[in-house]
């Protein structure tokens, strides 16, 4: 949550009964927060925009209880990064919308650079927003601009099984 007059953004975890949840107070982690999920081992993953102009970002990840744990700037380094839609899949792995580069890139639960699953030049617009749907591995995705959603096969059963991801598969 945004909150204008002070020029602080925080992000905050509640329980179902509406009580805040321990977290660690006094980091600066977040400008413009966008998009958040929580990873399978209870990290929160924040896409943040970063500056006044609104054109550069950063992923935040976070612990549990707000620890900070590392910062994910984008792939390539330097490339602007501007993360939208996150979603994390049944392997841990981080996806998330860089509207600069016009990509859906997949970063391991510690920050690692993986792939590139999605492009441009696969014919859609720009990926916007991600969903993830861990009963049938299938990923959804919203492309500025679009009026549909299209779904893509993202790990085979058998790699969900194994823990071993073919990157040349989506």
């Amino acid at each position: 949550m945004r909150q204008r007059d002070t020029n602080i953004a925080k992000v905050g975890r509640y329980s179902s009964d509406g009580q805040q949840l321990q977290h660690k107070h006094g980091q600066e982690l977040y400008f413009n927060p966008r998009y958040i999920t929580e990873n399978q081992n209870g990290d929160v993953v924040v896409s943040n925009l970063t500056d006044n102009s609104l054109t550069v970002g950063v992923l935040v990840v976070t612990d549990s209880v707000g620890a900070h744990r590392f910062s994910y700037k984008g792939n390539p380094r330097g490339s602007n990064f501007r993360p939208q839609g996150i979603c994390t899949d049944a392997l841990s792995h981080i996806l998330v919308c860089d509207i600069h580069t016009e990509t859906v890139q997949m970063i391991d639960k510690d920050g690692q650079f993986l792939a590139v699953l999605l492009t441009k030049k696969q014919g859609m617009g720009c990926p916007y927003s991600l969903s993830y749907d861990h009963r049938s591995h299938l990923l959804w995705v919203g492309y500025m601009g679009y009026t549909t959603v299209y779904i893509y096969r993202h790990i085979q059963r058998q790699e969900h099984l194994t823990g071993h991801r073919d990157s040349a598969r989506i």
